[in-house]
């Protein structure tokens, strides 16, 4: 007759380090039953306990393929540590360039996505000197650390300074888009939520930090980061028709400042009378397609031409839509 594992102590966490299992008198031999699965060097899931699904903190899975609990367990493994780089950035809701690390399967067959868990510790202290981690000793001062679902990261300035000393894939306007969220204001049925940081605290802590990779490409990034980017392909058509030698458009558009109730596009040009939307997941749902059918009304009572840019003008640059624009300058006296 098969045995029951042995009750672990209360209050276990759903992911036990092997430290904290000795210290707390369980055998070693308690974290090999069938009950247990070994997550990582020292790591152990009790599969009984419930964990912290990432869909319950808003997030999607990561590409790092680590659970919450995964990240808790790192963090009590080296209290002086802090998730950072591209692992704080996912935790900050910060959009992540396609696809990071390609590394061949056993086989050699097809190459898959998994990027390591990053974390920052102060100078002087020891290396983590495991598969799956990469660790990086910088300055940290306590200003540029908080604590986010329970779990110490860097603050969302810091984090995308540390985006800009990465490199590949990290490009530029990669970095503009992941500047962009952090100044944008997030759109709510109620009204505009403030700024998640301002251009100022992004400045701010870009001084504090002094000499580090990547200043030169955060100096670059920075000068291009504006408030109103509500998403990634936002970033990318307004940094696409700069590119093509257009002027800036103006972000979140009003169409009329002087009506209350006048809808807003993602950008446009006032002086064009020419109002621009993305259409991207979101508008497949009922509530947003009304909104964009009053937009579009609205425009033409009052002889705007409203353009919806979709994914497919995406893969291809843009090009049209910068047609357009140079037609509607053109039409206007303006080029």
């Amino acid at each position: 007759m098969a045995r029951h594992p042995a009750p672990l102590p209360p209050a276990t966490p759903a992911v036990i380090l092997a430290r904290e299992a000795a210290a707390a008198g369980v055998p070693r031999q308690r974290l090999l039953r069938a009950d247990m699965t070994r997550v990582g060097h020292g790591l152990y899931r009790h599969d009984a306990v419930p964990g912290t699904a990432w869909a319950a903190l808003g997030l999607a899975e990561p590409a790092h393929g680590h659970s919450v609990d995964v990240l808790r367990a790192l963090l009590r493994r080296r209290p002086e540590a802090v998730l950072s780089h591209e692992t704080a950035a996912h935790l900050h809701g910060m959009p992540l360039p396609w696809r990071p690390w390609l590394r061949a399967d056993r086989d050699g067959a097809l190459p898959s996505t998994v990027p390591p868990v990053h974390l920052t510790l102060p100078r002087g202290t020891r290396r983590i000197r495991r598969d799956g981690i990469m660790d990086h000793r910088r300055p940290l001062p306590a200003e540029h650390v908080t604590v986010l679902h329970g779990l110490r990261v860097t603050t969302l300035e810091r984090t995308w300074l540390d985006l800009c000393s990465l490199g590949s894939p990290w490009q530029l306007e990669d970095l503009v888009a992941a500047g962009d969220h952090c100044l944008k204001r997030p759109w709510t049925p109620a009204g505009r939520l403030p700024p998640l940081a301002t251009p100022d605290s992004l400045q701010r802590t870009l001084q504090q930090m002094g000499r580090f990779v990547g200043r030169s490409a955060a100096r670059e990034a920075i000068e291009l980061v504006r408030v109103g980017a509500d998403s990634p392909t936002e970033t990318q058509v307004r940094l696409s028709l700069i590119e093509a030698g257009l002027p800036e458009p103006e972000l979140q558009l009003v169409i009329d400042p002087s009506d209350p109730r006048s809808p807003e596009a993602d950008l446009g040009y006032r002086s064009l009378r020419l109002a621009i939307q993305y259409d991207g997941v979101t508008h497949l749902t009922p509530e947003q397609q009304a909104r964009d059918a009053r937009r579009e009304r609205y425009c033409q009572e009052r002889a705007w031409l409203a353009v919806r840019v979709t994914h497919d003008d995406r893969r291809e640059g843009f090009a049209g839509l910068i047609a357009l624009v140079r037609r509607r300058r053109r039409e206007f006296g303006q080029g």
